[in-house]
């Protein structure tokens, strides 16, 4: 009765465990075809580069504060010296990621840009450092 208690023990704990890995794993596998979709889609829509250095300068300028953003530049009020730019931080973030992000391909034999723009997009990292930056969100009620 005993061996049949601690094996019953142990098999309940490995199925209980099982939700949150089976879990985990959907959550990537969604991710991982949301990013598939992403790739295909800029793939399809660009067919030339300087369409897409076009492009990419544009979306980079909207969702700066100066276009559609809505985390604000702090500056000091007396000498206008910049304090802190979300939007810099960001940029230095990703600066200092994209090196350290494995993304080879078997095909190519090197690192893949999309894929490691996408992996750093993805990452826990980038998400709490996102959220960080919540402090500097414009409020539209001040």
């Amino acid at each position: 009765m005993k061996k049949l208690t601690i094996s019953g023990f142990i098999f309940v704990a490995m199925i209980a465990t099982q939700p949150s890995v089976f879990a985990a794993t959907i959550e990537q596998a969604r991710t991982s075809l949301k990013n598939y979709g992403f790739v295909h889609c800029l793939d399809a829509a660009y067919q030339d580069s300087k369409q897409l250095d076009d492009d990419l300068a544009a979306a980079s300028g909207a969702y700066h504060y100066m276009g559609r953003g809505a985390h604000f530049i702090q500056q000091d009020e007396d000498t206008l010296d910049v304090t802190h730019d979300p939007y810099q931080a960001t940029e230095d973030f990703i600066v200092e990621a994209y090196p350290n992000t494995d993304a080879q391909t078997q095909s190519q034999g090197r690192k893949n840009p999309m894929i490691a723009c996408l992996t750093i997009y993805n990452s826990s990292e980038y998400s709490a450092f996102i959220r960080g930056q919540d402090g500097y969100i414009s409020n539209p009620e001040k």
